[in-house]
């Protein structure tokens, strides 16, 4: 079963012409596209008057319009910005179809300087357009010092139209909004899954609306699991326009070409989540966690967590997602993602959490060579301090430590986590874990594991 629970806290568009429910292209006149970085302009040598002279002609092959069969992909709405070497295009999509998905369709996304030559060039492959969808795209490119976009043009290449109609859009995203993080504007909501498969390396395209209804900025990301049925949280790091205040929020998510569906299954139950729970203190910050157990004989890796925090009214201030790379065979792990900061205009009031297992999986180690020492916490009340042994005849580049608080009746009510450095062979270091939580520390249990990345440089 799947470890979920909640807790209440104290343009330009080239022409298209498809058969009926076949598969569809234009004339794609640059099959060997240049990169966006590269000198995109070719000289042409003539002579005038006997005297040789270099003519340098753009180069952006356009298709053959079609003047007669109707474009299925309308591209309804599309603006761009460029600051400095940063540019971001945005744009909407639509299927004028009512009697067919539009499968696998490549969308060729372009930026041109004023004398029409590419500067920049990026291919997107969305796996479906559903009938009647709107669905966005937001690109970003990093051009060379000096070049200026003058226009940009969205392409649709090729693609699959599918009139069985067998399915419709499982991914919707509700509650769309924004908040002011530490590190800039997110665009946050709740994705909902509809399906009962797990989709994997969902990407997200975020966009932002001023009151007049102008496109004023937005943000693309990668969620890498969205499980079965259920929804969790969703968080965008966005470029605004400046001086530009945000009005409506859109989310699209696109199943693309790197995405997977995993069906349910007995894997679900690999690990059981014994117990967990999260806390906010006065200073904007939550943290918390859970205690885990590996459920099977098998080292378990990847396996992932989505945490959603959010106000009474069901928005999205805060959504985490990471892994825990490694659980050893049948081990007891207790976690934490460490001390979160919420947004300032957020108030948490409550959380969501899911575990979702990871792959049965191999590692260069056989066992597991670290131990625990018995954790202090400061006079402060700020940090627990740990020794970590290493029991290995080799240096171990890092580990992961995690604390969990609890009090008195084993409810958890704090946590920590901390990066270690490198651990030299058979020897030890202190590490100094922040942690946050509720209660006079001499009525609580300070619960540590300690793990080891899966990226981790061993006997170097």
């Amino acid at each position: 079963m799947k470890r979920k629970n909640t807790l209440i806290l104290v343009v330009l568009v080239s022409l298209l012409s498809l058969s009926a429910c076949g598969g569809f292209s234009t004339g794609d006149p640059t099959a060997t596209p240049v990169p966006p970085t590269a000198t995109l302009i070719q000289p042409t040598v003539i002579l005038v008057d006997g005297t040789p002279q270099v003519v340098v002609e753009p180069i952006n092959p356009t298709p053959t319009p079609d003047l007669v069969n109707p474009n299925p992909v309308r591209i309804t709405e599309l603006e761009y910005v460029q600051t400095g070497a940063e540019l971001q295009i945005i744009a909407k999509l639509f299927n004028t179809l009512t009697d067919a998905i539009l499968r696998d369709v490549q969308v060729e996304v372009l930026a041109l300087d004023a004398s029409g030559s590419r500067i920049a060039q990026e291919v997107r492959t969305l796996r479906y357009l559903f009938p009647r969808e709107t669905t966005g795209l937001v690109q970003n490119f990093e051009l060379l010092p000096g070049l200026q976009t003058y226009t940009v043009e969205v392409r649709v290449k090729e693609g699959l139209e599918d009139c069985q109609l067998r399915y419709s859009q499982p991914l919707l995203v509700k509650n769309a909004s924004w908040v002011e993080a530490e590190d800039g504007i997110r665009l946050t909501g709740w994705i909902n899954n509809s399906d009962p498969y797990t989709y994997t390396k969902v990407e997200l395209n975020a966009i932002a609306y001023n009151a007049a209804g102008v496109i004023i900025g937005g943000g693309r990301g990668i969620i890498d699991f969205v499980p079965e049925e259920d929804r969790t949280g969703i968080s965008v790091p966005a470029e605004i326009k400046a001086d530009q205040e945000i009005a409506l929020v859109e989310i699209y998510p696109w199943i693309t070409a790197q995405s997977a569906s995993l069906e349910g299954g007995s894997w679900w139950e690999n690990i059981e989540v014994k117990q967990w729970n999260f806390i906010a203190d006065d200073y904007q910050h939550v943290s918390g966690g859970a205690l885990l157990r590996n459920l099977t004989d098998r080292l378990l890796t990847e396996t992932y967590y989505l945490l959603t925090v959010t106000d009474s009214a069901d928005k999205v201030c805060l959504a985490e997602q990471g892994y825990i790379d490694l659980i050893w065979p049948e081990q007891e792990l207790v976690f934490s993602p460490g001390i979160l900061d919420m947004p300032l205009d957020c108030v948490a009031q409550q959380v969501d959490m899911i575990i979702v297992p990871g792959e049965f999986g191999q590692f260069q180690l056989g066992y597991d060579p670290l131990v625990a020492g018995v954790p202090a916490v400061d006079a402060g009340g700020e940090t627990v301090s740990l020794n970590i042994i290493n029991n290995l005849s080799a240096n171990i580049s890092s580990t992961v430590v995690y604390v969990v608080i609890t009090d008195a009746d084993g409810k958890i009510v704090g946590g920590g986590s901390i990066q270690s450095g490198t651990i030299h062979a058979n020897s030890s270091i202190t590490v100094q874990v922040p942690i946050i939580y509720l209660g006079k520390l001499e009525d609580l249990k300070i619960n540590v594991s300690v793990s080891i990345p899966k990226d981790v440089t061993i006997g170097q």
